[in-house]
């Protein structure tokens, strides 16, 4: 369900999400894709893949 809100709310958006624990997990880029469970962040010219089952709370930076 967050696949779907991420791709039709947040595609071409930086944005930061945090997966729970201390301040180092954290991800954050520009989403440039979000399917099958997956999500991509693109930063500094590098795509990060992201379970999205693992995310707690994303937003916008």
């Amino acid at each position: 369900m967050l696949d779907k809100f991420i791709s039709e709310h947040l595609y071409n958006k930086d944005i930061e999400v945090y997966f729970g624990g201390g301040p180092r997990e954290r991800l954050a880029g520009k989403v440039v894709g979000s399917a099958d469970g997956v999500l991509v962040l693109e930063h500094d010219g590098r795509h990060d893949f992201v379970s999205v089952d693992k995310i707690i709370a994303a937003w916008e930076i």
